[in-house]
């Protein structure tokens, strides 16, 4: 069976990174073209999962000693920004919520019908939500500091992959749904990686595009399902075997991929493709913001999504700093708003619109003095980049903040679950910390300074880009929002902020 689709135009193959081929390096590109490779990424992650579950559920009810909420919102979040910054979205290729993937495809044959996933909710507005939903949720429940909560949002991940992929087509989940994958993957923008097509003219003259569709490929075609394009072994270049190798379940074609959004590096393009023609391409942190990846295939709720996680993430410091609690005593005092949880819900929607407000004033700001009488969402759409790569900074400084207070802690934690449970373990809850105290602050503001000065070449090159002569007018609106921004960024990673999740002292 051959699957015919148009050809992409020479556009859409030049618009790709020609930087050095990770899978070049000795072994890297047989072991991905395994079949089995990501499940040895998804295994530990599963093992993990279990863990928290566990401990959460039935563990001690303290969130430094539990694998909970100390492996959930200490180590992962930290190791998280620490992959895309330095390889790429590493997270969702290790992600165990696709090993529902298998129990789901036979409840669904057994059902005998797959539903379309509906048309208004694909886009990135529910995925908006629902990231608001569990910061709100985080703050106002206490999530970091209750191992129980922490457990049953794990096994409401589960549950809600699986009954979705029961449903709905694969890759639905991780593309409209998925908070902390939508997370990874505006951020993956802003990584050194992304995958793209190796030789051109190959892809080019590939009619299956298995990268997209997947491929079968049998020694005896009649073996074939019928559900992916087959391809004969004696095609296979560097050949991994015969069976189903499934394509991109996200819908990307390797050779028009401008960008990494939407990519959950599962790699299936690379044991699909029959030509060996798939690459993990280095790439310049600035080169995707710079060239408007987003504005064709996802739009305004994408651009959107990377706004708000600026502010979110402002939010989300900012309410574990001293100022931030007397403010909102003053406010609950002054508006009679005695639930904290309200309360909570008020200022993060307040800081929403407020935030949005000012980027869409700046943005068109900087449109309107580059000679472009554009609208609101146009202007957006060009500079909504530049807040990507702020927020991108202050998150991973902010994390890696309280993932370097208490890094080491996760041995005495582990220690502890067995301890708990009766086995002869002594935790040494010495182990916490990974960098001296003082080094903190300059680590994480260096950060925050460095990501801020990517933002401004990316301001500066939108303007050379989209405003020719009066590009030097255009940037500079842009360019001091950036400096107000990184500004304010490093005065909040400067004061004393609520060390949470980490180690404990001796208690009874």
């Amino acid at each position: 069976m051959s699957r015919r689709v148009p050809l992409p135009t020479a556009g859409a193959f030049t618009d790709q990174p020609r930087g050095f081929d990770l899978l070049s390096l000795p072994g890297l590109r047989r072991f991905l073209r395994w079949r089995y490779a990501r499940l040895v990424f998804q295994i530990p992650l599963l093992v993990l999962a279990i863990f928290v579950i566990v401990d959460g559920l039935a563990g001690r009810q303290l969130a430094p000693r539990n694998v909970a909420t100390t492996a959930s919102w200490l180590h992962y979040r930290g190791l998280v920004v620490v992959a895309l910054a330095l390889i790429g979205n590493a997270f969702c290729a290790a992600c165990p919520l696709m090993l529902t993937r298998g129990p789901a495809n036979a409840v669904k044959r057994l059902l005998g019908r797959e539903r379309r996933w509906p048309s208004w909710l694909r886009s990135k507005w529910l995925v908006i939500v629902l990231l608001a939903a569990i910061l709100v949720s985080y703050e106002a429940f206490g999530l970091w500091a209750s191992p129980w909560l922490t457990a049953w949002i794990v096994i409401a991940y589960f549950v809600g992959a699986f009954a979705i992929d029961v449903l709905f087509p694969a890759g639905t989940f991780c593309r409209y749904v998925c908070p902390l994958g939508n997370f990874n993957f505006a951020f993956a923008s802003v990584s050194p990686t992304q995958i793209a097509a190796v030789d051109p003219e190959v892809c080019r003259s590939c009619e299956e595009k298995p990268c997209l569709h997947g491929r079968e490929t049998y020694a005896d075609p009649a073996r074939a399902r019928g559900e992916f394009a087959h391809v004969e072994p004696s095609r296979v270049v560097a050949f991994n075997g015969e069976g189903r190798f499934p394509g991109c379940e996200t819908r990307l074609m390797v050779p028009t991929m401008t960008g990494s959004m939407d990519c959950t590096s599962c790699f299936n393009c690379v044991r699909a493709c029959p030509y060996d023609n798939v690459g993990l391409v280095v790439r310049s942190p600035a080169r995707e913001a710079t060239t408007d990846a987003w504005r064709r295939r996802w739009g305004l709720p994408a651009v959107l999504l990377g706004v708000l996680l600026l502010w979110w993430g402002l939010l989300n410091a900012v309410q574990m700093v001293p100022p931030f609690f007397d403010a909102a005593a003053w406010l609950s005092s002054t508006l009679g708003i005695g639930r904290e949880a309200t309360l909570l819900a008020l200022i993060f929607a307040a800081v929403t619109a407020l935030g949005t407000a000012v980027s869409f004033a700046v943005s068109v700001a900087a449109d309107r003095i580059g000679g472009k009488r554009t609208s609101p969402g146009r202007a957006l759409l060009r500079w909504g980049y530049v807040h990507l790569v702020l927020a991108f900074g202050f998150w991973a400084a902010h994390y890696l903040f309280h993932f370097l207070t208490g890094a080491v802690s996760i041995v005495p934690v582990f220690q502890h679950f067995f301890e708990w449970r009766g086995f002869d373990v002594t935790p040494n809850w010495r182990l916490a910390r990974l960098v001296p105290s003082a080094a903190l602050f300059p680590l994480t503001a260096g950060i925050a300074s460095a990501y801020a000065l990517v933002a401004a070449w990316v301001a500066i090159r939108i303007a050379a880009r989209d405003f020719g002569r009066r590009a030097a007018l255009a940037m500079w609106p842009m360019l001091l929002f950036v400096v107000a921004l990184a500004v304010a960024q490093v005065l909040i990673l400067s004061l004393p902020m609520e060390m949470r999740g980490t180690i404990l002292g001796p208690t009874s």
